[in-house]
């Protein structure tokens, strides 16, 4: 924002914007009292999780999609605060089915608030490098919310043998 006045004549407002923004189309997403944003493109489906639905094979929590076993986490252990606790208990929640190569992954999150455009702002110094996450974003009511990176999101935790 550049302020030119003169005495007399006038004041020019000049305001500056970048010519372009990386607007990110992604699907909201609660846990506890937490948004985050997930990137609509890695989304494939999304459905409520109930006990009955879920397997365990080979120490994996599974749940079954059109006769496959896909491998389901719980997004509250990985990005919430031990203090903070998830909305909903284990067995319960929705299931965002997620497709990264040629692999599906479940991840369980409290609540689906929606779909949102947003526009990715650059990471703080101290959050920069995380895995898992790839900006930030301001939403709709004026909220901060982390935007995920599905893919080192999972090969972090992976490497955790989570």
């Amino acid at each position: 924002l550049d302020i030119h006045s003169e005495l007399g004549k006038g004041t020019c407002l000049t305001i500056k914007v970048p010519l372009t923004l990386a607007i990110l189309p992604t699907l909201m997403i609660a846990l506890g009292t937490r948004t985050f944003a997930l990137p609509l493109s890695n989304v494939n489906e999304i459905f409520e999780l109930t006990s009955r639905k879920t397997n365990m094979i080979d120490g994996q929590l599974t749940v079954m999609v059109r006769d496959k076993a896909v491998p389901i986490f719980y997004l509250s252990k990985w990005l919430l605060k031990a203090g903070d606790k998830p909305k909903y208990g284990e067995g319960k929640g929705q299931v965002i089915i997620v497709s990264l190569a040629n692999k599906m992954v479940g991840l369980v999150t409290d609540h689906v608030v929606g779909q949102e455009e947003v526009v990715i702002k650059p990471l703080g110094a101290m959050l920069q490098g995380l895995p898992g996450l790839a900006g930030s974003t301001i939403t709709g009511d004026g909220g901060i919310a982390l935007i995920l990176d599905v893919q080192s999101l999972l090969k972090a935790r992976a490497r955790k043998g989570y």
